[in-house]
């Protein structure tokens, strides 16, 4: 299965081609929001990271299907 998957901010990739903030990545069909982030190598720092798929904000063991949009969103935090 296929899911589209778009990178914020720090989370971008910088490549010889230039910044790459949109990927389609391929995955088992039944993967979870974790699988997708070991696929990437993307360890959120203590937790800090918004997982949104098709809109609704959802866990890392949310199972995916074809066809979903995933946003990756680095938490903020300040003081």
């Amino acid at each position: 299965m296929r899911v589209h998957v778009r990178l914020h901010t720090t989370l971008r990739r910088v490549t010889p081609q230039g910044v790459i903030d949109r990927l389609e990545v391929d995955l088992e069909p039944g993967a979870t929001v974790a699988a997708l982030l070991e696929r990437l190598e993307i360890q959120p720092r203590g937790g800090s990271l918004l997982l949104v798929v098709n809109g609704k904000l959802v866990q890392a063991d949310h199972m995916l299907s074809d066809g979903d949009e995933v946003r990756l969103v680095p938490g903020i935090s300040g003081g």
